[in-house]
């Protein structure tokens, strides 16, 4: 039986570039974005990550879709900076408050996509499908319904079943769906995201705990007719830190060590903010591996689950210094680089920030920084479910696929 394939794609802003590297890996920088696309039954994305599945819509190759993160002036229209002079000296004074402008990124994505971007999911997605498949790539892009309050999914079409209720095409535009899936709030962006000519109001879907999106993807396959256990899914991210916590009587050096900080409400709202890139969004990886079988009957010894996942972990690795393992920041990378990329923020605009982020997606496709499993010993760092470099997810993904 043909495998129905998924790709999942996470937010993570700027870091998005990453998701754009391990597609080159995967189909070299010249590939189209619908070719890509093809090779797909169902695409997931959430905030920056339903960016690069908005230029894959719009047939860049990688290679634009690269220059597009890559280029200063386009992400800074995306992220513009905040209107209200309030807003600009709370946050530099006291590092809480938004940076951006809601209302500047709507124009700013229609003319990153000036051929599909005013188009609505269905008619964006018209055609692109795999060869024998009997129907259009299906495309899900996760969001926050601000009046609601709760998770929302624009579709490029219906996804019902007695069993299920009913799960509507969406009727807004690729741009739209867009725009409300990349509105973070609280440190990021000003106001919960609207469209001119229709209602509603809305927020990152990493409010609803979506921002990695493959749990969503696969529970979508499964309430379109799909058997668990006959699907496949590629779950790239936008890199995760993690850092070893230091127990009793162990010695950490900084930067190699997870800072535990006072609460207080500068770094409760700090952490409320951040937390969308954090869990539960990792769960959802693991979460999917069970929902769809583990990796019980895939008869290769290259893959232990039907999730793939592909992301760097921003993590220390244990060296030999002077005959004794120590922590220490992977590759060449000095510790004061490592520590400049633990502290960076996902929505870096800053060329020297994103030129960092390219670096270490650059030392991850080698294999010099570790990927992040499925499912890891959070004391240790140690895999225990998945692959732990990205050469091994990626022959791993080619094994199932």
């Amino acid at each position: 039986m043909d495998r129905y394939r998924i790709l999942s794609l996470d937010g993570g802003g700027s870091w998005s570039l990453i998701q754009v590297k391990g597609l080159i890996e995967l189909y070299g920088p010249d590939k189209p974005g619908r070719e890509v696309l093809q090779d797909f039954d169902l695409i997931a994305a959430n905030s920056g990550g339903s960016i690069v599945l908005g230029c894959l819509i719009e047939d860049l190759c990688l290679s634009k879709i690269l220059a597009f993160f890559n280029d200063e002036t386009q992400r800074k229209a995306v992220f513009s900076k905040s209107d209200s002079l309030q807003d600009r000296v709370l946050h530099d004074l006291a590092g809480v408050g938004p940076k951006y402008s809601e209302k500047n990124k709507l124009p700013a994505l229609q003319h990153v996509l000036p051929q599909r971007g005013n188009c609505s999911l269905q008619d964006a997605v018209a055609g692109i499908r795999r060869p024998g498949a009997s129907e259009d790539l299906h495309v899900l892009i996760t969001s926050f319904d601000y009046d609601r309050n709760r998770a929302t999914f624009f579709r490029s079409a219906s996804a019902t079943g007695p069993e299920w209720g009913h799960g509507d095409a969406s009727p807004i535009t690729l741009a739209e769906a867009i725009h409300a899936s990349t509105n973070a709030p609280i440190n990021y962006f000003d106001a919960p995201a609207k469209f001119p000519d229709r209602e509603g109001r809305y927020w990152d879907g990493g409010i609803s705990g979506c921002n990695n999106p493959v749990l969503v993807a696969v529970t979508e396959a499964i309430v379109k007719g799909q058997e668990s256990t006959n699907i496949v899914a590629l779950s790239i991210g936008t890199a995760t830190v993690r850092l070893p916590v230091a127990r009793a009587g162990e010695q950490l050096a900084p930067p190699f060590v997870r800072e535990i900080v006072e609460p207080g409400i500068k770094n409760d709202l700090r952490k409320l903010a951040t937390s969308i890139l954090d869990d539960p969004p990792d769960i959802a990886t693991f979460l999917a591996h069970v929902m769809t079988g583990g990796g019980v009957g895939l008869g290769t010894q290259l893959a232990d689950s039907r999730i793939i996942r592909m992301s760097p972990l921003v993590s220390p690795v244990k060296k030999l210094v002077n005959g004794t393992e120590v922590w220490s920041a992977p590759s060449s990378m000095t510790p004061e680089q490592f520590k400049n990329l633990v502290n960076l923020d996902f929505d870096a605009v800053e060329q020297t920030q994103v030129a960092e982020i390219m670096g270490y997606a650059d030392i991850w496709v080698k294999g010099e920084a570790p990927n992040q499993p499925i499912r890891m010993n959070g004391d240790t760092l140690a895999r225990e479910l998945g692959q732990d470099r990205f050469g091994t997810a990626k022959a791993a993904w080619e094994a199932i696929r």
